[in-house]
């Protein structure tokens, strides 16, 4: 049998974790509009799917957050040069 870390994909670049985070979030807002303006229809299911979506959200932009952390410690010290 192989090791999981084998089977592990490499991470995502920096920007590439950056890009999807800035997006992410973006979504994410657009999203806790879309929950007040369904908060005001009269349809369970719209409100709960709107719900999901939300919460699916909230879950991807704290994925992307530890990503990002976890990405910045690896490239350590020498990843980040001033100008």
């Amino acid at each position: 049998m192989t090791g999981d870390d084998e089977d592990q994909p490499e991470p995502p670049s920096a920007k590439v974790v950056t890009a999807l985070l800035r997006e992410a979030r973006s979504l994410s807002r657009r999203a806790d509009k879309l929950s007040s303006t369904a908060a005001a229809a009269d349809d369970p299911t719209t409100q709960h799917l709107v719900a999901e979506a939300c919460t699916s959200m909230e879950q991807l932009v704290h994925h992307l957050m530890v990503l990002e952390r976890q990405v910045q410690r690896a490239r350590g010290p020498a990843g980040r040069r001033g100008r």
